[in-house]
């Protein structure tokens, strides 16, 4: 960590990652559809969950830039076929600096709140446009949304109509405002 938050010591990080592990190792990683996922760092587990839903899919997720990435995942991350982006303001230059080098394209995406997850699933589905990865996404979409419903529910007649003020990073604030609006809550700040 370094700087007024935590971003400074991301940023050096990211670009010693880049600069001296990025591209070390060519081997041919499992799998049809190969993604990084940047700007998730898996401070509430949730990146294990996410990882956990991606191959539930058939994605396959290369490195995580930086939650719980081994250093042959970042070694790797080139041989992916897309960067998803989470964090938009910490890392999309690393998403930059992997498209420019390697020609990865990258999309934004939110994994927070079960709609945005969703909806992000789709977008990587419908970038390599494969109907049946598309097809087994609306699967992993309706197996999944019973325990999220029987979790709102539950959790609803305490939110419902509540006020939310949020004390985070610009970038993920409207993340969190879509969770927080599922739970019937309305963001004020």
């Amino acid at each position: 960590y370094k700087g007024v938050s935590q971003s400074a010591g991301h940023h050096i990080a990211n670009n010693q990652i880049f600069r001296h592990v990025v591209g070390e190792n060519d081997e041919e990683k499992p799998g049809q559809y190969k993604i990084n996922l940047l700007g998730e760092y898996n401070i509430g587990g949730d990146g294990f969950e996410i990882d956990r839903i991606l191959n539930k899919c058939g994605i396959t997720n290369i490195a995580t830039f930086s939650g719980n990435s081994t250093y042959d995942q970042f070694a790797s991350a080139h041989v992916a076929d897309l960067n998803a982006v989470m964090c938009h303001r910490s890392i999309n230059y690393v998403a930059d600096m992997l498209e420019t080098k390697f020609g990865i394209p990258w999309i934004k995406v939110n994994f927070i709140g079960a709609k945005s997850t969703a909806k992000s699933l789709r977008k990587i589905a419908q970038y390599f446009g494969d109907k049946s990865l598309i097809d087994r996404v609306e699967a992993v979409i309706a197996e999944e949304m019973p325990a999220v419903t029987a979790a709102l529910e539950d959790v609803r007649p305490r939110t419902q109509g509540r006020r939310a003020m949020m004390y985070v990073g610009g970038s993920r604030a409207h993340h969190y405002q879509e969770l927080f609006k599922e739970m019937g809550m309305k963001t004020i700040s």
